[in-house]
């Protein structure tokens, strides 16, 4: 069966297009820009997870796709692979939920997933697909803009150039950027000694990084892995 999977996130849409489970294309485009591009068409099931409302993107994908959409703003309450800890399960992010389905998708028993986007969030799914809760905090982009933003000594300067690791910084912008780097990385390795059981699982678009400095592995589409999961159920 051929399927696309479309993940709009705050500022760009990601998409893949797979036939029998197999990846057969992928791209991304600026949400601005969805309306002119050329997505594919020649697919029989699409589905589309947004994090936000999207009206004008959910009539342009509604128009294109008609019946072969399937739009998913929220977790489905009910889904036998997954048991929801929130009182209102459509208040959980539609992110987070299908990320740890994705993780599901890889792996089995405990699993501490990480999406880093513009929130990290960190989530605890145990081995009887109960979530157990999680945690949010800003993301890397995020926390470097509030204090760039909020404060006036901490101002960016145009002759400083920012670093990737934990190192400790020597100028401004240095100084922020391996400060928030160190904070997630913090939180992350408190949470892995908190749970020792859980297994690490990484995604997002800052999980790359994140990985690295934990030296875990990074698994970049826990997100189409659980819409696909969707497809096959």
């Amino acid at each position: 069966m051929s399927v696309l999977l479309i993940d709009i996130g705050n500022t760009r849409i990601k998409w893949q297009r797979k036939e029998n489970s197999a990846l057969v294309s992928e791209g991304s485009v600026d949400k601005d820009k969805a309306p002119h591009y050329a997505w594919p068409d020649q697919v029989k099931e699409v589905i589309v997870s947004s994090v936000s409302t999207n009206a004008e993107l959910h009539s342009l994908f509604d128009l294109r796709y008609g019946e072969r959409l399937r739009w998913l703003a929220q977790p489905v309450s009910d889904h036998p692979g997954f048991r929801h800890c929130y009182a209102e399960p459509a208040r959980l992010g539609v992110d987070r939920w299908l990320a740890m389905l994705g993780a599901r998708c890889l792996f089995s028993g405990k699993l501490l997933v990480v999406d880093a986007g513009t929130a990290l969030t960190l989530d605890l799914l145990d081995e009887d697909n109960h979530h157990r809760g999680g945690y949010i905090v800003p993301g890397l982009t995020m926390a470097r803009e509030a204090l760039f933003g909020g404060t006036d000594r901490v101002r960016p300067f145009k002759d400083e150039t920012q670093v990737s690791d934990l190192g400790v910084g020597q100028n401004t912008v240095a100084c922020v950027a391996s400060g928030t780097l160190r904070q997630h990385t913090a939180l992350i390795e408190a949470l892995m000694t908190d749970y020792p059981d859980y297994q690490l699982v990484i995604t997002g678009g800052d999980g790359k990084a994140l990985a690295e400095l934990l030296q875990s592995r990074y698994y970049p589409n826990l997100i189409f892995d659980g819409m696909e999961l969707l497809c096959a159920g």
